[in-house]
C-alpha cells in the first residue's frame, strides 16, 4: 500500500492533533483554533463599506428592476426586497461572495498567490486552507475573469504568434501503429496570443494549427485598424491584415530561430509565450477544460496595472459587480467541512 505524503491543506476546523504530549497537543490545537477564529471573524467596517458600495439595480433571483430597500442586516450590510418575486437579498447575492463563511479579506492573499507563480498546493499551505478550497476559489476567479479580455485593444506594432500545450493524457490520440503523432498534431492545443508591449491577449483556439476563422475570432476585436502586425507569416494571420487594414511585417521562424533575444524582432511575443508557459507550469497540472480560464488569469496578471495590490483591488471590484455564482457542491458534490 502506497504511503500518503504530508497533507498541506488540512481544515483548521478539525486539526486532528494526536501525537506528542498532552500539553503540546493542547498548544497546537489552541493555536489552530485561533487561526480558525481569525479566518472566520466578523466583517470589518472596511468590508461592510465595500459590500454596501456594490451597485444593485435588479433582483438577482428574477431579474426584475422593481426592488426597494429593506433595511440592514445584523452586520450592517444593506438588504433589498423584490416587489415582483417577493424575495429578499443582499448586495452580494448571486456573486462569488454569496453565502461566504470566510471574510472577503481572506481572499486577498490567495489572489496575490494567483498573480505570482504559486501552485494551488503551496497557496493552500501558506493560507492554511483546505486543499479543495483553493480550487473552489480558483474556479470562482475564472468565472469573474471570464470575458475580461474583451475590452483589451492593441495598437502600434502588434506582435502575433501561436504557442501550444499538450492535450490531457486521456485526450491524446495515437496512430494505429501506437506511435504518437509528431509535429502540430491534434494532440496539441493552440494558443493565439498578441501583444503591443503594453498589454496582451491570449486565447485557446482548439487542436492543431490555427485557421483563418479561429485567428479572426480570437484577435479581430483586439487590434486597432491601421496598426502594424509583426508575425512569422502564418497564413491564418492574413485575415487580420485584410479585415483591419494592417501593415504586415513578416519575420519567418527559419530566419529568427537562431537569433539572440536582443536581435530577434519577434522577441516581445516570444517573451510573452515564455512567461505564459512558466505561469502554467508553476501552477501545476490543470484540466485542459480550464485552459481559457488560466489564459484570462494570465492576461489579467500581465496587463496593467503592474502593482499586484492594485490588481487585487480591481479583482474584488469585478467580483462584487459580477453576477456569477458558483456553489461548492457544483464542483465537489457536497458542502465544505
Amino acid at each position: 500500500m502506497k504511503k500518503k505524503g504530508p497533507s498541506w491543506g488540512l481544515s483548521l476546523r478539525d486539526p486532528g492533533v494526536s501525537a506528542g504530549s498532552r500539553p503540546a497537543r493542547e498548544l497546537v490545537s489552541s493555536t489552530i483554533r485561533e487561526w480558525y477564529e481569525k479566518k472566520h471573524r466578523k466583517a470589518t467596517p472596511e468590508e461592510i463599506a465595500l459590500v454596501n458600495s456594490a451597485k444593485v439595480s435588479s433582483c438577482p433571483h428574477c431579474g426584475s428592476a422593481s426592488i426597494v430597500s429593506d433595511g440592514r442586516s445584523s452586520s450592517g450590510t444593506r438588504r433589498f426586497l423584490c416587489k415582483s418575486c417577493g424575495r429578499r437579498f443582499g448586495p452580494l447575492t448571486g456573486t462569488v461572495f454569496d453565502s461566504r463563511k470566510i471574510p472577503i479579506s481572506e481572499r486577498i492573499e490567495f489572489l496575490l498567490h494567483l498573480f505570482e507563480f504559486h501552485s494551488l498546493r503551496t497557496s493552500a499551505r501558506d493560507n492554511r486552507n483546505d486543499g479543495k478550497t483553493g480550487y473552489f476559489w480558483l474556479r470562482q476567479a475564472f468565472s469573474v475573469l471570464d470575458g475580461s479580455q474583451k475590452k483589451v485593444m492593441l495598437s502600434g506594432r502588434v506582435y502575433v504568434d501561436e504557442t501550444y500545450v499538450r492535450a490531457g493524457p486521456k485526450e491524446r490520440k495515437a496512430k494505429p501503429s501506437g506511435k504518437k503523432p509528431k509535429g502540430l498534431s491534434r494532440n496539441l492545443i493552440c494558443i493565439v496570443a498578441a501583444t503591443d508591449g503594453e498589454a496582451c491577449v491570449a486565447f485557446a483556439t482548439g487542436r492543431g494549427k490555427p485557421s483563418r476563422l479561429s485567428v479572426g475570432k480570437a484577435l479581430l476585436g483586439h487590434i486597432v485598424p491601421g496598426s502594424t502586425i509583426v508575425h512569422d507569416g502564418e497564413k491564418s494571420h492574413s485575415i487580420l491584415v485584410e479585415r483591419l487594414g494592417l501593415a504586415s511585417e513578416v519575420h519567418p521562424t527559419s530566419e529568427t530561430r537562431s537569433l539572440p533575444d536582443e536581435k530577434n524582432p519577434m522577441d516581445p511575443i516570444n517573451d510573452l509565450h515564455s512567461l505564459l508557459k512558466a505561469f502554467l507550469r508553476a501552477h501545476g497540472p490543470f484540466a485542459r477544460s480550464d485552459l481559457q480560464g488560466w489564459l484570462d488569469l494570465f492576461a489579467f496578471v500581465w496587463n496593467p496595472p503592474a502593482n499586484r495590490y492594485d490588481k487585487a483591488a480591481l479583482f474584488i471590484d469585478m467580483a462584487i459587480s459580477t453576477r456569477k455564482r458558483i456553489r461548492y457542491r457544483e464542483i465537489y458534490g457536497k458542502k465544505p467541512d
